[in-house]
């Protein structure tokens, strides 16, 4: 039976067979070769890769050298007096006298406003001292302008009146953190004594606070009254 079917239909199955495998050649060399790449191709792909990788890991340097360049222009400043939160505080350059306030916390309803100058520009190790109504008797204009700091580094936001001294039984806490030596703690430590004994008789009496001794008594004694 397959005999006779294969010996009828031989001519067709052959012929057919040759069209197919044709048709299929044909295909195959029409087919695009774009996504095939050349040995060449894949190097200059790699090597351009490679350098791409070069160029970026090259550029980590400078880049970590302007951080470090950043990091560098941080300046640190004291601001004190009749502030919310005195201490040592960290600004960038070109911030002012009403920045630093605002990082420490803003002005106390105590503050002398009309004797801040503001707009004076910070530099490094300077004092910002911030000093309170009644603290400045004699106002002068001129005080308030001049440079970012002068000699000893103190800033010009303020500027008390020459030989005005502070009277250790009535200045409240941020009169006591003007004085050479007296930081947050001792200042409340004067607080309670006075409160505790009634007062300073003379300003030998501040001796008897404790951390106040000989050294820090001497650096403060020509500044204080009772």
């Amino acid at each position: 039976m397959w005999e006779e079917i294969w010996e009828k239909y031989q001519k067709p199955i052959i012929i057919g067979s040759i069209l197919m495998a044709a048709i299929l050649l044909v295909v195959s060399l029409l087919r695009p070769k774009n996504n095939v790449q050349s040995p060449q191709e894949s190097s200059e792909v790699m090597m351009a890769g490679s350098e791409v990788q070069s160029s970026s890991v090259t550029s980590n340097p400078s880049t970590d050298s302007v951080q470090k360049s950043a990091k560098k222009q941080k300046l640190m400043v004291d601001v004190k007096g009749a502030v919310k939160k005195p201490g040592v505080y960290e600004v960038k350059p070109g911030m002012r006298v009403v920045d630093g306030i605002e990082l420490a916390g803003g002005l106390t309803e105590s503050a002398d406003r009309k004797n801040i100058n503001m707009a004076l520009q910070l530099s490094d190790q300077q004092v910002v001292y911030i000093p309170i109504k009644g603290e400045i008797k004699d106002f002068d204009p001129k005080q308030l302008m001049g440079t970012a700091g002068n000699a000893g580094n103190e800033s010009l936001a303020s500027s008390s009146s020459a030989g005005e001294l502070v009277n250790i039984n009535t200045a409240d806490k941020n009169a006591l953190l003007t004085l050479n030596g007296i930081g947050d703690k001792k200042a409340d430590q004067i607080i309670s004594y006075r409160e505790e004994q009634g007062g300073f008789k003379t300003i030998d009496d501040l001796k008897q606070v404790q951390g106040i001794g000989d050294k820090i008594f001497a650096g403060l004694k020509d500044s204080i009254t009772v």
